[in-house]
């Protein structure tokens, strides 16, 4: 029988999934796919990065992440800069462009979020979800290794 813990995790496991689909749904007009946005999006929180940091942060191999960089290149949403050290390394980097389109995407999915919340919950339970994203974040962030 499984454990409070783990009914709740699956639970968790469940609504997040779930939630995320509901979230992607909102960027029926974007003209980049998840993997590209998610790209971006971490170009846009760390700045310049190595194909195989992003491969790595993606959880994708070094072949997908080379098709995803070549696409959004094309489509002039990041720039290669040659490493000042090591001339063999090419950082990728968000363009205007693309720094554009992170933000539009993401505001649509927000402003989805806020409207619905406000339509479905109490003021109450909406300080609830606030009081409880200190903890998801610490979820999410925890990488293995106890404080």
């Amino acid at each position: 029988m499984p454990s409070k813990t783990q009914e709740i995790a699956a639970k968790l496991r469940s609504t997040v999934t779930r939630l995320t689909r509901q979230l992607r749904k909102q960027n029926v007009s974007s003209e980049f796919s998840n993997a590209e946005l998610l790209t971006m999006s971490l170009l846009e929180q760390h700045g310049k990065l190595l194909s195989t940091e992003l491969a790595e942060m993606e959880r994708v191999s070094k072949q997908a992440i080379s098709q995803i960089i070549n696409r959004l290149f094309d489509a002039k949403c990041v720039e290669r800069f040659p490493s000042e050290e090591d001339k063999r390394k090419i950082y990728i980097g968000l363009t205007k462009y693309g720094e554009k389109h992170i933000i539009a995407t993401r505001k649509i999915k927000e402003e989805w979020l806020a409207k619905t919340m406000e339509e479905i919950f109490s003021a109450e339970e909406i300080n609830l979800i606030q009081a409880f994203l200190p903890l998801l974040s610490r979820l999410v962030e925890y990488n293995g290794i106890r404080v």
